[in-house]
């Protein structure tokens, strides 16, 4: 069937069915298809980068940052669907922690200096004295590898040295009678310690002192003569011991502390360390005061006194051949007693403790006593202790 047009054109329904045929031909001849799409690129993220340790190592972050998500590839028109990338990058290696930094090394420190000698050199012992105070304590040397410690200052002199010519000395540091000391009483006998003790709790040096007990203490001999004798040159001798008491020493009452004697017993004569209106010497009641104290000759009296509880340092020169008695208390000369007494005496013994004519009852203590044919020294030098 002629289906051209009647003018020799084809018509715009002609052209139509002209494309229709020949899509359809196409069509059923088997053209080659569309190329494939190629698959996405699979973008495996890179894992985080492990972080390196600081120093003092800070730690690296635990987990590396994940790959990025691979983009799956296009479809590709008619083609065949991409591969998709891998949805999850492979994770970073987790990041060993940083190497702990080394600290730095420690500093070393100064070298410490040499200390000066810990303790200086204690004062050489007086010659004839009780306990010398020793040197202060140098002072050390300073950390920083300083100056040697300055030494100590020297003590003062020692004044607990017993003299090589000594009869006795001691200074009550042990326990029982003290060597060469002879204990009698005006009561039935029994041992010394019920009537002097060893006594830590008071001392002038040293850890101890000589208690003379109080007469009514519990377990007293109860004689009114408490006193060791210990012995001296024969005639003539120096002492010199420390003393206290609870009560002060030179009341009006004549009471004994020391003496020298013609013997060791309780009645034999003494030329006594005394109180009767103040200090003094008395030998069978006759008197001898510092000048100014005692019994004044215009009248009326003025005793010289020792305080409560304060350590006195007493030194006499007793000579019974010579008759003459001397006495310093803390190295100031009270008396020197010419032609006294009244008669010669072989003095031959020391005695100390307390002889309580009138009383009243007391405790005394004696540290540091000593006996010698010279003057042993060792008494500090001070004003008179008239208080």
């Amino acid at each position: 069937m002629d289906v051209r047009p009647r003018d020799g054109r084809l018509g715009s329904r002609s052209l139509i069915l002209l494309a229709l045929a020949m899509a359809t031909a196409v069509s059923c001849g088997g053209g080659s298809g569309g190329t494939t799409g190629s698959g996405g690129s699979m973008n495996t993220g890179t894992g985080g980068t492990t972080s390196t340790g600081g120093t003092t190592g800070t730690g690296g972050s635990n987990t590396g940052s994940g790959g990025v998500t691979g983009s799956g590839g296009a479809s590709s028109t008619g083609g065949t669907t991409g591969t998709g990338g891998s949805s999850t990058g492979t994770g970073g290696a987790t990041a060993s922690g940083g190497v702990t930094g080394s600290g730095g090394a420690s500093s070393t420190g100064g070298t410490t200096g040499t200390g000066g000698s810990s303790t200086g050199t204690g004062g050489a012992a007086g010659a004839a004295g009780s306990k010398g105070t020793g040197g202060t304590t140098g002072s050390g040397g300073s950390s920083t590898g300083g100056a040697t410690g300055s030494a100590g200052t020297t003590g003062t002199a020692g004044t607990s040295g017993c003299p090589s010519n000594a009869t006795f000395c001691s200074g009550f540091e042990t326990a029982g009678l003290p060597s060469g000391a002879i204990y009698m009483v005006n009561a039935s006998p029994g041992d010394w310690s019920r009537d002097f003790a060893i006594d830590a709790t008071q001392h002038h040096a040293g850890a101890s002192s000589l208690l003379v007990k109080n007469q009514s203490a519990s377990g007293s001999s109860g004689s009114m003569y408490r006193m060791l004798a210990v012995p001296g040159t024969a005639g003539a001798f120096w002492v010199r011991f420390w003393i206290q008491s609870d009560m002060p020493i030179g009341g009006t009452d004549h009471n004994a502390f020391a003496g020298g004697s013609i013997g060791s017993g309780p009645n034999d004569l003494m030329i006594e360390f005394a109180e009767d209106v103040g200090v003094g010497f008395n030998t069978s009641d006759s008197d001898q005061w510092p000048t100014g104290y005692g019994r004044l000759s215009g009248g009326g009296t003025n005793p010289y006194t020792l305080p409560t509880m304060t350590w006195e340092c007493v030194e006499i020169s007793y000579n019974g051949t010579g008759r003459e008695q001397q006495l310093f208390i803390n190295n100031v000369q009270l008396i020197d007693a010419t032609s006294y007494p009244g008669s010669t005496e072989a003095l031959t013994y020391f005695k100390f403790g307390f002889d309580a004519y009138h009383g009243p009852a007391r405790q005394v203590w004696y540290d540091d006593v000593a006996v010698a044919p010279t003057r042993i020294g060792g008494c500090p030098t001070v004003a008179k202790s008239n208080q």
